[in-house]
């Protein structure tokens, strides 16, 4: 299992980071392409939308099987983590977690354990 994100403000990429996944496709501008199974990690636009890039690499890459979102619970709680809960329904996959900007301890532990599950291995 692969790891695909999109990173506007950095809080995503810590996220990335501090799980120590360093194969991990950067989505730049949705025209990326990744082979098999992913799971995407995602931050939310304006009103809690699927970024722009973030839904191009969706419908180029069929292969979604969870998703994380982070987003700013002090700057955007009515919307928090929007993105994400629609990609779990658009595309039917479970939503890992909700993260608040780059996440805790317990966040990063939770989400290691629910990748673990789903074959991402770690180094």
């Amino acid at each position: 299992m692969k790891i695909a994100y999109a990173s506007r403000m950095g809080h995503v990429e810590g996220i990335i980071k501090r799980l120590g996944i360093t194969d991990a496709l950067k989505i730049v501008d949705g025209t990326e392409k990744i082979d098999g199974e992913y799971v995407i990690f995602t931050y939310s636009d304006g009103k809690g939308i699927i970024p722009k890039i973030v839904e191009t690499f969706l419908q180029s890459n069929p292969g979604v099987r969870a998703v994380v979102g982070s987003g700013s619970m002090e700057r955007h709680a009515d919307t928090f983590n929007f993105a994400a809960v629609k990609i779990s329904e658009a595309y039917d996959v479970p939503l890992i977690a909700k993260v608040d900007m780059d996440g805790t301890d317990e966040d990063i532990s939770t989400i290691k354990a629910e990748l673990t599950k789903l074959g991402v291995s770690f180094d």
